[in-house]
Order: C-alpha cells, then structure tokens, then sequence
C-alpha cells in the first residue's frame, strides 16, 4: 500500500536527476565553448575577470527578466508551467516543479538565446568577453537552480544566503515582486523588492503598464551590459597601449 511520502520521494529522485543534467547541460553549453574560444584567442586574465563579473550582471538581469516577462505571463506555455510551481508548494507534488529549467533542452535554449548574440557581439567588435561572460553564466544558472531546489525543499544554505530562503518564499505571497531568487540586484535596481497588490488583482490598463515596463527594463539592462562590455574592452585597451609605449624605451634624447 503507498504511503503519503512515496510521491514526494518519487518527485523528488526525477527533478534531482533533472537538476543534475540541466547543470551538465549548463556546463557544456557556457564552460566548453568559453575554454574554446580562450584556447582559441587567448584573453589576458584582468579581461576574463571583469567579463566574468559583467556575466554575473547579465545572467541576474536575465533571471529577473524571463522570471517577471515570461514566467509570470500566464497565457504562455512557460508561464502555464510556472503556475504549477507557485500551485503545488508545500504539496508532495512540489519537488517536480522547482526546477528552473524544465529540461535539459530548455536549458540549451537559454544559452542559446544569450550566448550567441555575446559570441556576435564579440567577434564583430573583438572585445574579448564572451568566454568570461560564459562561464559566469553557466555557473550563475547552476547556482540558481540549486539555490531555488534547496530553498523549496529545506537544504541546506551557505552563510550569508540563508535570507534567500525568506525573501524568495515572500515572492510566493506576492507573486509581482521580488523575482531575483537569491540575489535580488535588478530587484533592487529597478524597484521590485515588494508590492502590496497582487498580480491577479492588476486591471487590464496596469497589465498593460506592467507589460510596456518590463520592455522598457529589457532595452535597458541590456544595453546598460553592452555599453559596459565596450567601455571594460576599451579601458583594457588604452592600458595596453600606454603599456606598450612606455615599455618600448622610446626616449628623445638632445644630442649635444
């Protein structure tokens, strides 16, 4: 006879094994073609670490963007599964929704979706930032997903996160806002860290508002990442010109 426990336990052994392939497929999706593209145009390693840190940029933006844009639209397919999600917590049914990724294949999609255009952007202006860009996102989604599994689930949390448990489940109460999960920088950047009207409850002209400023806030965090790629890419540059200058031992000596 089945207990009440089997399945949870039946749940959860499906979405670990998800979890475990969607962080495979992160991997060889950002990390392979980031040590590819260094063994290919070798990048000096201040320039991999600023691109790794404007990465951890672009991957919170694109969290907030496709969690508030997309999964909270609920006519879409995306948005139809993530309302099982918000449904199902704290049922037994829950750990088979907390995945961000539904599979291995949507993960694929959303390096695809992002890591193209930085692999274009790259080549076309030869600034030396996808690879690090690349490996930022890989393990930013990783992290994400096994941050989100273990604030559903009661893992485990590394000091200085276990606030992430509380302000995510918040999220949960109040659906509109605070759509970062565990770290809320565009949350806070573009005034999301809560809201006291639920999004069932908007009207058709607030929708439509809602709407008009999330396509608002995507042009801009991704230019704002752009411009920041271009202006990092240029800095590097004029130090290494400068560099190069004073290190040939150009010197004008008078002769006497």
């Amino acid at each position: 006879m089945a207990t009440a426990a089997e399945p949870y336990l039946t749940g959860l052994t499906r979405a670990g094994c998800t979890k475990r392939l969607n962080a495979l497929t992160a991997t060889l999706c950002g990390i392979l073609p980031a040590v590819v593209l260094v063994w290919i145009r070798p990048a000096r390693g201040s320039v991999l670490l600023l691109s790794f840190l404007l990465g951890l940029v672009w991957a919170n933006g694109f969290e907030y963007v496709y969690h508030r844009s997309l999964l909270h639209r609920p006519k879409c397919s995306l948005g139809k599964g993530h309302l099982l999600h918000h449904a199902t917590v704290g049922t037994p049914c829950e750990p088979d929704h907390v995945t961000f990724g539904a599979s291995p294949l949507s993960v694929a999609l959303v390096f695809v979706v992002n890591g193209i255009p930085v692999v274009l952007v790259d080549i076309v202006l030869r600034l030396g930032i996808a690879a690090g860009i690349l490996i930022a996102f890989s393990i930013y989604f990783i992290a994400l997903e096994e941050m989100h599994w273990r604030i559903h689930l009661g893992g485990w949390l590394p000091p200085g996160l276990r606030t992430a448990r509380e302000y995510h489940l918040a999220h949960h109460n109040t659906p509109d806002a605070r759509f970062n999960v565990f770290l809320p920088l565009f949350d806070l950047l573009l005034g999301n860290l809560g809201s006291d009207a639920p999004l069932c409850k908007r009207s058709s002209k607030s929708r439509l508002s809602a709407l008009l400023r999330s396509a608002a806030e995507i042009t801009l965090a991704y230019v704002c990442v752009i411009a920041l790629s271009i202006l990092f890419r240029y800095s590097f540059s004029t130090l290494g010109t400068r560099g190069l200058d004073s290190g040939s031992g150009r010197v004008n000596v008078r002769s006497s």
